[in-house]
């Protein structure tokens, strides 16, 4: 064995790592422990739907979208809660495959903000519930009212601190670990994999379609937290591939992955009529729009690399015309790389919340790609782009979800809102 994957020591190095950041780690930790507290008061008898946690870097919401529709096939009742959502909230909230209506989510909120206000009384007045954890608190509202079985529960970044951590889970799913929030999660691949694995829990059984280089810190990070590790092995893989046809490879993993997790709890069931009840893709995912225009929420270098292999796998030879935005500190040289043999030309937009200036963002690409255009307003630039496509040219709307909703998002009340949100905490 490589003498540095000798020296992982998952249990030492979280130690440390919670050592070193010790205010940090301490609030996390309470803020789990208060929301305990508030979940234990609104179920005191315990959720009645078995819950399924997973996180990854990329994957996880085709693999929950998979989950929520194969765990159909046994007769029961299946939800789930991901993140994030593209023009509406409500997209966040699925009872059997179906988005829960505006009402389910105003009757959710209100029974959910009383409830907890009558718990919170009894502590300081600074204490709140998080935008996460009300998400949470509706989402195990809504599956009680439906009498949800399983539901799939969503990791929004990370892992081993979210606020799922304060649930009991019967199962835990983890993609992949790759190069995603590096600020928040550690530069290192062991470091992500530490995090991300980190929602291990003793006895559960722990799920992973990790096959590269971040497998062994996955497996033993798991283990380090006393859980029953299962992998996807390539045969399993090419048995996917048997029964679908090609496909890329990172598709074959997710329905593996999910064929797995729902096989566990039902060895019955026949792996064919389940790969056939996952047909829906989850909405932003490689979705058509419109005639020739296709809309990806990917947004890091990870999620961009699987685009680009989606597209040369639908269009073989095919060049196309992006409109980007970039959210945060990404580097767009390093997020767009993947993309850049396969366009022809590149737009660059703005991304409203957490946006980058798309002129300095033009700067930066222009050392890699020479035709770049910039329209700082996403709907202007893709009405614009809409009237000069023509036929047989396909336009790609990807780099951020925010700018996506920007651009399309149909109602004017919500595209608002998403633009804005955080507008009251600014100082």
């Amino acid at each position: 064995m490589n003498q540095s994957l000798d020296q992982f020591n998952p249990n030492y190095l979280v130690a440390l790592d919670e050592i070193y950041h010790s205010n940090w780690v301490a609030k996390k930790k309470r803020q789990n422990i208060f929301f305990r507290q508030i979940i234990n008061h609104l179920w005191p008898n315990g959720h009645p739907t078995k819950l399924i946690q997973i996180t990854g870097t990329n994957g996880k919401g085709s693999v929950s979208y998979y989950l929520e529709q194969g765990l159909q096939i046994t007769g029961k009742t299946s939800g789930s809660w991901t993140g994030p959502h593209i023009f509406d909230y409500a997209e966040r909230f699925h009872i059997n495959g179906q988005q829960v209506s505006h009402n389910d989510i105003i009757l959710a909120y209100q029974n959910i903000q009383q409830s907890s206000d009558n718990f919170l009384s009894n502590y300081p007045s600074n204490l709140s519930l998080t935008f996460p954890e009300i998400g949470i608190l509706m989402t195990l509202h809504l599956f009680e009212k439906y009498e949800v079985d399983w539901g799939i529960m969503e990791v929004g970044c990370g892992g081993r601190y979210t606020d799922l951590m304060a649930l009991d889970m019967v199962a835990c799913v983890l993609t992949n670990v790759g190069n995603d929030h590096p600020k928040t999660l550690g530069s290192e691949l062991w470091q992500r994999a530490l995090d991300k694995a980190g929602i291990a829990r003793p006895g559960v059984p722990f799920f992973t379609s990790e096959m590269d280089a971040a497998k062994y810190y996955v497996m033993k990070t798991a283990e380090a937290q006393g859980a029953k590790v299962l992998t996807i092995e390539e045969k399993e893989v090419e048995e996917v591939e048997k029964i679908i046809g090609i496909t890329p490879q990172f598709k074959l993993r997710n329905l593996t992955l999910a064929c797995q997790v729902i096989r566990y709890f039902y060895p019955e069931l026949n792996l064919k009529d389940l790969l056939e009840s996952m047909k829906k893709n989850l909405p932003g995912r490689f979705a058509n729009i419109a005639p020739n225009v296709i809309v990806d929420v990917a947004h890091n270098s990870d999620k961009i690399a699987r685009l680009a292999d989606q597209l040369s796998y639908t269009f073989p030879g095919k060049k196309f015309t992006f409109l980007i935005g970039l959210t945060r500190e990404r580097n767009i040289r390093e997020v767009f790389a993947p993309i850049l043999p396969l366009a022809k030309r590149i737009v660059i937009t703005g991304a409203s919340y957490a946006g980058q200036n798309p002129e300095l963002l033009a700067q930066q690409l222009h050392l890699d790609f020479a035709n770049i255009e910039v329209e700082l307003e996403p709907k202007k630039a893709y009405e614009q782009e809409l009237k000069i496509l023509q036929e047989g040219e396909i336009l790609i709307l990807t780099g951020s979800a925010y700018m996506i909703d920007q651009a399309i998002n149909p109602n004017p009340y919500l595209r608002h809102l998403n633009a804005t949100y955080g507008w009251r905490n600014q100082k």
